[in-house]
């Protein structure tokens, strides 16, 4: 399969260039545009990224005593999402609510030595892991990006929750997880980008030969599901079985389904195809085809077939539109739902350049 490489008309250029969101314009300028560092625009947007209106009132919403929301995990209004979430707009870290937050999280890590039952079998011969309140690598993966990104990565809470991902792993699944008791499958798969986005948030220079094989293996992984197809065939008539019966006919019956082939053919996630930004636990086909560039993988059929879904969603403005998302959820609101998205066109477009498909003068 062949792919055509994508241009930006003027027009959407103009859009994801507003002055009034540094943070993107920033994005703008050096990723798809390629400015250096120096670049005086760039200097400038990158200066007034606290100014960006989602940024801003997120960071006017701290508690008293810092922190957002009730706790650190309350919805998509708590601590760790929200520092989350403003590592995804390039917030600086240098930022006071930002600092007191990462505090918070730093100091209210709790250590899976402190598991007990079903759930602690999960990190034998993992005793410095850490987790916050769920210990599942979607989560903790979150957490610990934002920890990474605000230059954290060499603090043992960072490392704890790294280790705690790498002790979850899976190698032909994904993930293990108490949730999937539940579920026909053994393993989480909607947590492989979220761990290889933390991943790749370590600097190369920073990362281990672990950490460089891991990341191998994740992009392996996706691709083995085609990118967002691993949903099992049957889970439908599984969940309707499941909610007759208990949790431990479940863990003994769900090995009989899985040797009768009723996983398989794996069907699409379709909720991966309704494109937002920021996320919350799960991903879409953009955040996984924007993770793949960054790891290095090359364009082939099955990247081509991801950018093809991708391109046909593009709507006659030149845009993408804002499908999915968090809006009502956060302390603000990001883009508007079900209109065109600056925040996903530059998602959009930089897919396409990091697999060599798209050019832009500016």
């Amino acid at each position: 399969m062949s792919i055509s490489p994508l241009s930006v008309e003027t027009s959407v250029l103009d859009r994801l260039l507003d002055p009034g969101d540094p943070a993107l314009r920033t994005r703008v300028l050096a990723d798809l545009l390629g400015r250096p560092k120096d670049d005086p625009d760039l200097l400038d947007a990158r200066g007034r990224i606290p100014e960006q209106p989602w940024i801003s009132t997120t960071l006017k919403a701290t508690n008293p005593g810092g922190g957002w929301g009730p706790n650190l995990t309350k919805g998509y209004r708590g601590t760790i999402w929200a520092l989350y979430h403003l590592s995804e707009l390039g917030a600086p870290s240098t930022l006071g609510p930002i600092e007191e937050g990462v505090s918070l999280v730093l100091g209210e890590a709790k250590a899976v030595r402190q598991i007990r039952g079903r759930r602690a079998e999960m990190f034998d011969g993992n005793p410095d892991g850490v987790f916050w309140e769920f210990p599942t690598a979607c989560f903790t993966a979150r957490a610990a990006t934002a920890l990474v990104r605000f230059g954290q990565l060499s603090h043992p809470v960072t490392r704890g929750a790294l280790a705690s991902c790498e002790a979850l792993f899976h190698p032909e699944e994904g993930f293990r997880c108490f949730v999937m008791d539940d579920s026909l499958l053994p393993a989480c798969f909607m947590a492989v980008p979220a761990v290889l986005k933390v991943l790749l948030a370590v600097p190369p220079l920073q990362r281990s030969p672990q950490q460089e094989r891991r990341i191998g293996e994740l992009a392996r992984l996706l691709k083995k599901r085609r990118l967002f197809r691993y949903v099992a065939k049957d889970c439908r008539a599984w969940r309707e079985w499941a909610d007759t019966v208990s949790a431990a006919e479940r863990r003994e019956e769900s090995p009989r389904w899985l040797a009768a082939g009723r996983a398989e053919p794996r069907e699409e996630k379709a909720g991966w195809l309704r494109f937002s930004f920021p996320h919350g636990y799960n991903s879409d086909l953009l955040e996984v085809l924007l993770l793949l560039g960054e790891a290095g993988v090359e364009r082939d059929e099955t990247i081509c077939e991801g950018l093809e879904l991708v391109l046909s969603k593009k709507c006659r403005d030149g845009m993408w539109e804002m499908v999915g998302g968090l809006n009502g959820k956060m302390h603000a609101k990001l883009d508007r739902k079900g209109a065109s998205s600056p925040w996903i066109t530059y998602r959009a477009l930089l897919a396409f350049k990091r697999f060599g498909l798209f050019s832009a003068n500016g």
